[in-house]
């Protein structure tokens, strides 16, 4: 005897069923990737011709994922460091000559985004509340204006420096 399977009522066709599936997951998967992209600024423009010097005391320290932060209360008299900073690696797409301070940091609390890699996410032992630091960061130049360190100085006086740029960092906004 031969029985024709049907399915259950209202049930879809296996492929039809799979397709839909996939269908939905390539969806699902394409926003995710899309506010992936749009958080980490890779659809941002962070400008190189002018990086920013900022100096002060770590109010607070994350690090974790996405990016760790560090929190930083930047003093009233905030002024450019004399010498200039070497850049070690980042002097290959960073101009020392170029650093300003610009006055919307000066006196206030800043955020400073740490680049996700393991060369920055690993600080955690090593940076604390109270600690002075010192970095140099490109400015994102849509808002909210973002700073991203490319260079960090520790308060031990070691020196945590970016090898390359990034893709979306610009030479000018």
């Amino acid at each position: 005897m031969n029985l024709k399977r049907f399915p259950a009522a209202g049930a879809l066709p296996l492929g039809k069923m799979l397709r839909r599936t996939a269908g939905t997951g390539l969806l699902l998967g394409l926003i995710l990737v899309g506010i992936a992209r749009a958080h980490h600024g890779f659809d941002g423009r962070y400008n190189l011709a002018t990086p920013v010097w900022v100096e002060g005391l770590v109010v607070e320290a994350y690090f974790g994922n996405p990016h760790s932060e560090l929190t930083v209360e930047i003093s009233s008299d905030l002024s450019m460091p004399a010498p200039l900073p070497d850049l070690g690696p980042a002097a290959s797409f960073l101009d020392a000559q170029s650093l300003t301070v610009p006055e919307d940091v000066v006196g206030q609390t800043v955020v400073l985004e740490l680049p996700p890699t393991a060369q920055y996410s690993s600080l955690g032992d090593r940076i604390a509340r109270g600690d002075r630091i010192a970095a140099v960061a490109v400015r994102n130049c849509d808002p909210p204006r973002q700073l991203n360190v490319q260079w960090l100085q520790l308060p031990g006086g070691e020196v945590e420096s970016r090898t390359v740029a990034m893709s979306y960092m610009v030479e000018e906004c």
